[in-house]
């Protein structure tokens, strides 16, 4: 009787255990579901090397940097980025959040009203949506990162409200923000002071005018997208 009971507690220990791994399993899937279709080579780029490539559609290398050869549709459970050629980036799923991640290059992107938050990572500057109003199905918008500046645009769909370094900005259709990363030696010397503190003061006051606020060594404008149709003309939908 004793060795009957052991071998059903036995046997329904197993079938737990059989039931989490397949549940795991499910839930490792589901958060591993973004695909990356390419229409060139893709390259993986780990300590400014290449490491990798691959041509044909898989599953995201998540976290990774990547390089495209040619345009590259990222598919994820709730948005969906195209990379313009040589684009470096990476993408990570989170919990809550979706990590894009653009070293240099443009990465256009659509949300929905179900997509998760965007944290946009560049080498000029990070931003995080905090809310999108939406006046279509979905938002399409785009990062851009070259050297110390980086653009947040909103193409078409609604406005999207980014936090900055320097605080809270709504983005509407056409228009675009810009981070940029002030040195405060170079702007010393190009103001004739010593004195890096005083000189990124004197830059703030000289272009108040313009719309252009300094905080923290980042410099933001808020400008219009259509000045620059050529360069941010598409959407994920029709790069």
């Amino acid at each position: 009787m004793f060795r009957i009971s052991k071998y059903k507690c036995m046997q329904n220990v197993i079938i737990a255990i059989v039931s989490l791994s397949f549940t795991t399993a499910g839930f490792s899937a589901a958060m591993n579901s973004a695909r990356i279709i390419p229409s060139g080579k893709v390259y993986i780029i780990e300590g400014g090397k290449v490491v990798g490539e691959f041509s044909k559609e898989g599953p995201l290398p998540e976290g990774a940097f990547l390089r495209c050869e040619a345009k590259c549709t990222v598919k994820l459970d709730d948005a969906y980025m195209v990379a313009e050629p040589d684009t470096v980036f990476s993408v990570n799923q989170m919990a809550n959040s979706n990590e894009l991640a653009v070293r240099e290059g443009t990465v256009y992107f659509s949300v929905s009203k179900t997509s998760r938050p965007l944290e946009f990572s560049t080498p000029a500057g990070n931003a995080t949506m905090r809310e999108v109003s939406l006046s279509n199905s979905e938002l399409n918008g785009y990062v851009r990162a070259s050297g110390n500046e980086a653009e947040i645009g909103v193409i078409d769909g609604g406005t999207m409200k980014v936090e900055t370094a320097s605080g809270e900005m709504a983005i509407t259709p056409g228009k675009q923000i810009t981070i940029a990363l002030i040195d405060p030696a170079t702007s010393a010397s190009a103001s004739g002071s010593g004195d890096g503190s005083t000189s990124m003061a004197d830059i703030a006051l000289g272009v108040a005018g313009a719309g252009v606020i300094i905080a923290g060594g980042y410099l933001l404008s808020t400008t219009d997208g259509n000045r620059n149709s050529s360069k941010s003309n598409g959407s994920p939908s029709s790069p």
